[in-house]
């Protein structure tokens, strides 16, 4: 009898999508299935914002023991209480020492931040938003068409591989000017107009020189009431997932800092696995192995000391290149879908 691995069908699965790759690599794809069986307890109907907190699903060794794992890609540093009364180990994201209640720390796990990715084709999508639609008895815990929306956006996601294509392509270069592209959200949140907006506009400041060739800026509308202030940075065209990614792969640095409530966003999962050359302000939240500044990653602490690096990265090709090839075995060893199961199962 092999392992099987049984996935809660309430799950939201564009998040969950990362996991579920990592699931089908390390436990086969025909061993893991959808079934309400063994979710019973979790209270997701009576707790607010489950589907957008995490999933949960069990695996059944070959001696018939279950073990019952959540995992946590919220972006604040909470537990959702059932879930963890429920679970043997709970895996989150952005796990903070020192903000996260410490009556929860004994069966937290701490995990690299994952991204949206496609796990199946378009008739696999359909099939299995329809049948899990039956499992837990035409009753989603969103309403029909966030539901609907969830597996039609996991279909249009890049596959995994679309991220792990070597980044030594050709490059978007003018003659002596490496590329950098960067596109972020006009946050509105607090600490994000205070502090994350203005940081991202010095990055682009430090970017927008005769010696660099940069594309992109924020995305914001008009009625942002910090768009008077950036609209010299907002961008006009639209982008694609597959542009963003091909544009991300072929600029010479990238650039990472804590958003709304200084949680692990999509990006870094995704620079990680891009093996890029990254700029980052100090990491709020634990990883499984922290990442080391000149190794794998460049830290700043103040806006000067971010426009010194942007001019040592872009003169220092050999520099770039130690950070790239550190991110990328950082992910490697850490941060890869099977990776990260693999770290949750042997805990």
């Amino acid at each position: 009898m092999k392992t099987r691995v049984i996935i809660d069908p309430t799950s939201r699965i564009l998040y969950s999508s990362f996991y579920i790759k990592g699931l089908f690599l390390v436990f086969g794809k025909k061993n893991v299935s959808f079934s309400a069986k063994y979710f019973k307890e979790l209270k997701r109907r009576k707790e607010s914002h489950s589907h957008d907190h995490y999933m949960a699903f069990v695996v059944i060794n070959p001696d018939n023991i279950i073990h019952k794992f959540i995992i946590d890609f919220r972006d604040k540093p909470s537990i959702k209480e059932s879930a963890y009364e429920w679970c043997d180990k709970y895996a989150k994201i952005n796990f903070n020492i020192n903000l996260t209640n410490k009556r929860f720390h004994n069966k937290i796990i701490s995990i690299p931040p994952g991204f949206g990715i496609r796990v199946w084709n378009l008739w696999e999508t359909a099939y299995y938003c329809c049948s899990n639609f039956v499992k837990f008895k035409f009753s989603p815990i969103v309403k029909l068409k966030p539901y609907l929306g969830d597996y039609y956006h996991q279909w249009k996601r890049p596959k995994l591989g679309d991220y792990l294509t070597s980044s030594n392509d050709k490059r978007i270069i003018i003659p002596a000017k490496p590329y950098i592209f960067m596109i972020g959200t006009l946050w509105k949140h607090e600490n994000c107009t205070k502090e994350t907006n203005l940081i991202r506009k010095t990055f682009i400041e430090a970017c927008k020189t005769e010696s660099c060739n940069f594309e992109g800026g924020f995305f914001a509308s008009e009625n942002h009431p910090q768009y008077s202030e950036y609209k010299d940075f907002i961008f006009k065209k639209r982008y694609s997932v597959n542009e963003y990614i091909q544009k991300t792969k072929l600029s010479s640095i990238v650039f990472n800092t804590p958003a709304v409530h200084n949680c692990h966003g999509w990006k870094l999962g995704e620079y990680l696995a891009m093996g890029k050359t990254i700029i980052s302000t100090p990491i709020s939240n634990l990883l499984p192995e922290g990442l080391e500044h000149g190794k794998n990653i460049h830290i700043v602490h103040d806006l000067e000391e971010l426009k010194y690096v942007v001019n040592l990265l872009i003169e220092n090709c050999d520099y770039r290149k130690i950070l790239s090839n550190g991110s990328k075995d950082y992910y490697l060893k850490y941060g890869s879908p099977e990776k990260v199961i693999e770290y949750i199962y042997k805990k």
